[in-house]
């Protein structure tokens, strides 16, 4: 049985590229990855030093791996990372072992289509900054030949995004070509076929040439992103810092790089309460903040660190008055975002028939614009109903997380109104990643009970009614639904038995139709989408699929593995379509024919009901392919004149 590793990643890109590497080594060496620790035969803790926080984490998870090794004795523990001396000689009495991180930079791990590529091209730093310790934990620069941070690059180019990472990519120099330089390196990466982003982090402002703003702005790959770290706006604050730079300069190359890429996304680092900072100092940089008027700012509070020039100058800033120069500034930021951010909160729907190819689409959207997927669909919500309901796996996601796929137990009712706060959960978490939320489906009810906000009434299940309506036969339950609410039964499944005693229940405990039922929309813009197919393509579709998952097997083995997990064969009759006809075949009441003829039909009535429900909607465009839906959902997201879409990274500022 092979052995298991587990990497625990603290810090910046840097240290996520190194544990990449880390695991291709371990890989190779025939280690397979652990989901958690207490599974692990080896653990590494890959570790920042950036603050002392940072440091304490590790402290603290030293403690508890010290408690796991009680467990199991076998565990062998390795730091790694960005590591003080004075710290290494401690860690040696909690940690097995200790690796260098200079070690990694020539390996190649593995970058899975869909991800974020994060590719050193340098190491360590000259600059010797007054607060930072990279110079001490990772040594002077070193940069990588820039053949092979091209092979690494080809190698990545069905990432989502390429990172190259160095503590001051500005110092690039290939040793292989001292031509290459930062810029035409960029250039070189910018001519790699492929459909992904470039990023990179961390430059200086004291060696930004004009050189490296004119690739930018003529690069079609190059993100309009770029962190340029001023850490303090104050210019014998930079001086103290060895900061080489003073804060007119910055400005005069911040409006150089806005004058040729108009729309860029700026960020900085900011370091408040340095040593003798004082209040007029922090007032400069407050003046520089507002003048520039940074899309987003990473503000830390200075603690000393071991070996640093700034470390023997008197740390003389409170911690109390520290907290407040940062919370003065952050307030600028937050007030910043919530004016740009919360008008572009916008939701894509992508809907249409069974086997029409939504989800395959809605996963190029959202690689397009930087969104996750919510799905909309009344039988993915149940795990272990998978190949039956046509749910998505990993290999087609490409990386894009998925939401509402697997959270309910097919032995239990999930109801609309448990759907509904579930999908305003994960949509809410979805702005918080600042990412655009796509809802993807056919079931048409849970789409409108989530975007116009049907008030579904938590109505308790009636046992006694429900089994009296279980008496009954499809067919007469549909009649009964009908009479009581005509426009409910136009769109429901008139087969699945389970959905009419459902929208019964509902109809007869309130005493109103569930059409007129109180509605809550969204406060967001959002665009729906539909696929539309022919009808014999659609029908083909339907068959091609149905024939594909009987071949493989494994929709009746599903099926099985359901039923002997305690689901019984009246339930899943109840799921409708394929579970209802393959229940039937396993139990010998039809043929395989038979079975394969039925669920042909029913999935082609199926489809034709959804249409019908979608079909009432005014609002869906419908579109026949990617290109059409792109073009759609890019006009619509950049609607509002002046203000960004979706296209904000996943930032964590390496060291500077």
């Amino acid at each position: 049985m092979a052995k298991k590793y587990r990497i625990i990643t603290y810090g910046c890109q840097m240290n996520e590229a190194d544990s990449e590497r880390i695991s291709s080594i371990l890989a190779k060496a025939g280690y397979q990855a652990a989901t958690k620790e207490n599974e692990a035969d080896l653990i590494v803790v890959n570790m920042c030093s950036v603050r002392q926080s940072a440091v304490d984490r590790v402290y603290g998870k030293a403690k508890n791996l010290s408690e796991l090794k009680k467990i199991n004795p076998r565990l062998k523990t390795v730091l790694t990372g960005c590591i003080l001396k004075k710290d290494r000689n401690k860690f040696r009495k909690t940690f097995d072992e200790i690796w260098d991180n200079k070690n990694y930079i020539d390996v190649l791990p593995e970058h899975p289509e869909g991800s974020m590529a994060y590719i050193p091209i340098s190491n360590g730093c000259n600059n010797f900054c007054a607060y930072c310790v990279v110079p001490f934990t990772r040594g002077n620069l070193v940069c990588r030949d820039h053949k092979e941070i091209l092979k690494e690059a080809k190698r990545a180019s069905r990432a989502r995004e390429i990172w190259l990472l160095g503590q001051n990519v500005n110092d690039y120099t290939s040793p292989a070509d001292p031509s290459i330089n930062f810029p035409k390196l960029l250039r070189l990466v910018n001519n790699i076929p492929g459909n992904f982003q470039i990023r990179f982090t961390s430059p200086n402002p004291k060696n930004f040439s004009d050189e490296l703003i004119e690739t930018m702005a003529g690069c079609n790959k190059i993100a309009k992103y770029l962190n340029l770290p001023i850490q303090s706006g104050d210019n014998e604050i930079l001086r103290r810092m060895n900061r080489p730079y003073t804060a007119e300069q910055y400005k005069d190359l911040v409006s150089r790089i806005r004058k040729k890429i108009p729309d860029i996304f700026l960020s900085t680092d900011i370091i408040v309460g340095f040593p003798g900072e004082t209040k007029k100092q922090f007032n400069n940089t407050l003046n520089l903040f507002r003048q520039i008027c940074f899309d987003m700012a990473y503000i830390s509070k200075y603690s000393p660190r071991q070996g640093t020039a700034a470390a023997e100058m008197k740390d003389n800033v409170p911690q109390k008055e520290k907290k407040r120069r940062w919370k003065t500034l952050n307030d600028i930021l937050l007030k910043k975002w919530k004016e740009q951010t919360e008008p572009e909160k916008k939701i894509i729907v992508v809907l249409g028939p069974t086997s029409a190819g939504k989800s395959d689409l809605a996963v190029k959207l959202a690689r397009d614009f930087n969104g996750e997927i919510v799905s909309a669909d009344s039988r993915q919500v149940y795990k272990g109903m998978d190949v039956g309901s046509g749910k998505i796996n990993k290999a087609e996601m490409k990386g894009i997380p998925h939401h509402l796929l697997d959270v309910a137990s097919p032995k239990r009712k999930f109801t609309v109104s448990q759907y509904r706060k579930l999908a305003l959960k994960a949509i809410n978490g979805i702005f918080k990643n600042e990412k655009l939320p796509i809802i993807c489906g056919g079931s048409g009810f849970y789409i409108q009970a989530l975007i116009d906000g049907i008030i579904i009434p938590e109505v308790k299940p009636d046992w006694k009614l429900r089994e009296k309506l279980d008496r009954k036969t499809a067919q007469e339950l549909f009649k009964e639904l009908k009479m009581l609410d005509r426009e409910r039964a136009r769109t429901i499944d008139r087969n699945n038995k389970r959905r009419l005693i459902r929208a019964l229940e509902i109809v007869m405990k309130t005493k109103k139709p569930i059409s007129p039922l109180r509605k809550q929309p969204l406060p967001y813009p959002v665009l729906m989408l539909g696929i539309r197919r022919k009808k014999e393509e659609l029908k083909d579709l339907i068959r091609k699929r149905l024939l594909k998952r009987l071949r493989q097997g494994r929709m009746i083995k599903e099926i099985k593995k359901l039923h002997k997990n305690g689901i019984s064969w009246k339930r899943l009759e109840d799921f409708g379509l394929e579970y209802r006809f393959v229940a039937q075949y396993l139990q010998g009441i039809i043929k395989e024919s038979e079975m394969i003829d039925l669920i042909q039909r029913e999935s082609e009535q199926y489809a034709k009901r959804q249409m019908t429900w979608f079909k009432r909607d005014e609002r869906i465009h419908w579109i026949e392919d990617h290109e059409e839906a792109k073009r759609l959902a890019k006009e619509f997201l950049e609607k509002n004149k002046g203000r960004r879409t979706f296209n904000y990274p996943r930032d964590i500022s390496v060291a500077k």
